[in-house]
């Protein structure tokens, strides 16, 4: 991820100073794609060393605790790969810990300033009362990796859906009463419910094909997300014998005029993947200049690290190993 949040610096106007990397070869290989940055190989060397005013922390979970204390501490502004933390109550530290030193945090929740995401706001009240949310995470990141490790990843995966779902939803996401099955290694699936809204997360590491989409079923109609590519499109809801014969063929159309036209907003900006990405490390670079919050608030990023705990826990994986290099 390091690369793309590089990328993404660069494309917000942004200046990349440096890039700590215990691989060093990793390290100098982005620092020459960006020539006036320095590589280190410990990052406590390159915030004595370099003058920094936002850190970027794409290492493995069970690392960003640990830079996370160093950078507030040298007085830096986060940005926090997801998971920001293994576990919420590291998270809720590090926010007390911002606070002491009136720096601002944010987890990298892009799916959120997705331009998908963004039409689906609009669009909601178009469906009528919300009655089903679904996410549905069919990876194939974890290829290679041992079992124990597809677990990790998975967990990895949770706060996407978890932060949709609180966008959407009226009401706040549940703590408790969530059902929660582990059919296996790299698998989860979880079932909710708030405010007669059923709330549903299938991740995989093992079905194919690779999918990452997210469904907004209401009375009235439904929305359909394709967070891999980064849009949306609804399905009105009007019943008749007509449209029912030519579901198929409209829902193939609208799927394939929101693809093309995407792809074609994408080709213009130069955004080859992680839609979203840029969008929230620009909104996050304005608030750091302009004193203003994050774009994502302590209170979302904390409930999404509270239940994402309890959907862990449910499923058995109390503390999910890192796997190395990831």
């Amino acid at each position: 991820m390091g690369r793309w949040h590089a990328w993404a610096i660069k494309r917000v106007g942004g200046y990349l100073s440096a890039v700590a990397d215990i691989d060093q070869n990793a390290a100098r290989y982005l620092t020459r794609k960006y020539r006036d940055a320095v590589s280190f190989s410990d990052v406590e060397q390159m915030l004595n060393r370099i003058p920094l005013d936002v850190l970027h922390i794409c290492t493995p979970a069970a690392t960003h605790y640990k830079i996370a204390e160093l950078a507030i501490e040298a007085g830096l502004h986060l940005v926090i790969e997801k998971p920001m933390t293994l576990q919420a109550r590291e998270a809720e530290r590090l926010f007390d810990q911002a606070e002491n030193r009136d720096v601002l945090l944010c987890p990298v929740h892009q799916f959120l300033f997705q331009d998908g995401v963004l039409k689906a706001r609009k669009l909601l009240p178009q469906i009528g009362r919300l009655v089903h949310m679904e996410g549905v995470f069919c990876s194939a990141g974890g290829t290679g990796l041992t079992r124990e490790q597809l677990d990790f990843i998975m967990a990895d995966i949770l706060p996407h859906p978890l932060s949709l779902m609180s966008l959407f939803l009226p009401s706040t996401l549940p703590e408790k009463d969530w059902l929660v099955m582990r059919p296996g290694y790299g698998e989860l699936r979880a079932l909710g419910e708030s405010s007669g809204v059923t709330l549903v997360i299938f991740i995989s590491m093992n079905a194919r094909p690779t999918v990452c989409s997210f469904q907004i079923i209401g009375t009235t109609g439904t929305i359909h997300l394709d967070l891999f590519h980064g849009f949306a499109f609804m399905e009105p809801g009007k019943v008749s014998r007509t449209r029912k014969i030519l579901h198929p063929f409209d829902l193939a159309f609208r799927r394939l005029s929101s693809a093309t036209l995407n792809l074609g907003r994408r080709i213009v900006r130069r955004e080859p993947a992680y839609p979203g990405l840029r969008r929230l490390i620009a909104d996050f670079y304005k608030a750091v200049q302009t004193r203003s919050e994050s774009p994502i608030s302590q209170e979302e990023t904390l409930a999404v690290a509270r239940i994402r705990d309890r959907l862990i826990q449910g499923a058995g994986l109390v503390n999910p190993v890192s796997p190395k290099g990831c």
